[in-house]
């Protein structure tokens, strides 16, 4: 009688759930139903579901655009971390200008040679990674090697003495922050902030800004400042294949000159590039090559 009830007592506490684990369980000839959707034969499988503000990597590097930097690191990795990038840019020369000088005789310029190289070391460190609605930050510094392959042209006034005697290599320095997003998954814009030598790049790029150019217009002795915002955009239609475009604008600079590079290869099937040069006075419309190699990360 003892075992008879101690039996009895433990089909009692286990019988609810074995009950349940027997109603669950299919039934002779009885085929069990899954709930997951099934794929039928031919269909594509279904792509995992991206995260949100995760982004995969581009084909091409998009840690910079032209001359300006963005805050990713290679391709868009985004993690903390280094980044390194050399950047050679070549402004062939001008391709059409004008300008309002009371001292030229020229008021239209074209096919004038320039001959500038830009040769850029490019560091930094993501030190915010980007998420669904916070940008990726990055801080670094930039090291360039400055020269021409051609000597500066020559003012054209109506005063015969004046020519340009600058020299024909510099060296730059330039500290940033850059704040970057991607707005689509094929769409990122860029923003920033550079201390240093940027401006001073940007008065090598046409003989109406150059020293004498300045004394001419009323601002003799006066410092380029260091300060120039930047900013831009990606556009990667196909993954390889990006469209780009930035502007440098240096801060309070004299004859206030304003940069935009835009970056059409993919529509010129080449890497042929062109840039606009706004100042006081005039703009000219510049061809350039632009060559990005990311070193680190691979």
């Amino acid at each position: 009688m003892r075992n008879t009830g101690i039996i009895a007592l433990l089909l009692a506490l286990c019988g609810p759930s074995f009950a349940q684990e027997v109603s669950t369980a299919p039934a002779a000839g009885e085929v069990s139903v899954s709930t997951a959707p099934a794929e039928l034969p031919g269909m594509a499988p279904s792509k995992p579901a991206r995260a949100p503000g995760v982004y995969p990597q581009a084909a091409v590097p998009i840690s910079g655009i032209v001359l300006t930097p963005t805050a990713y690191r290679g391709r868009g990795r985004n993690e903390i971390g280094l980044g390194l990038d050399f950047n050679a840019a070549y402004y062939i020369g001008r391709l059409y200008g004008k300008n309002s000088f009371d001292w030229t005789l020229e008021k239209k310029n074209y096919i004038d040679r320039l001959g500038v190289w830009f040769i850029t070391a490019d560091g930094k460190m993501l030190i915010q990674t980007e998420d669904a609605w916070r940008p990726a930050m990055a801080a670094g510094a930039q090291g360039t090697f400055a020269f021409r392959d051609s000597n500066q042209a020559a003012l054209n006034s109506n005063r015969p003495s004046v020519s340009v005697d600058d020299d024909n290599t510099n060296t730059y320095a330039t500290a940033y922050l850059a704040l970057t997003k991607h707005i689509h998954p094929k769409f990122i814009i860029n923003a920033g902030y550079a201390d240093g030598d940027l401006s001073k790049s940007v008065y090598m790029l046409s003989e109406f800004l150059s020293e004498r150019a300045l004394s001419l217009n009323g601002y003799t002795g006066r410092e380029v400042p260091t300060g120039a915002l930047f900013a831009g955009f990606i556009w990667l239609p196909r993954p390889n294949n990006p469209l780009a475009a930035e502007v440098v604008i240096p801060q309070g600079a004299p004859m206030s000159p304003k940069l935009v590079n835009l970056q059409l290869g993919t529509l010129l099937k080449l890497n042929f590039q062109l840039s606009y040069l706004k100042f006081d006075g005039g703009w000219d419309l510049l061809g350039m090559f632009q060559f990005r190699y990311s070193h680190f990360p691979k």
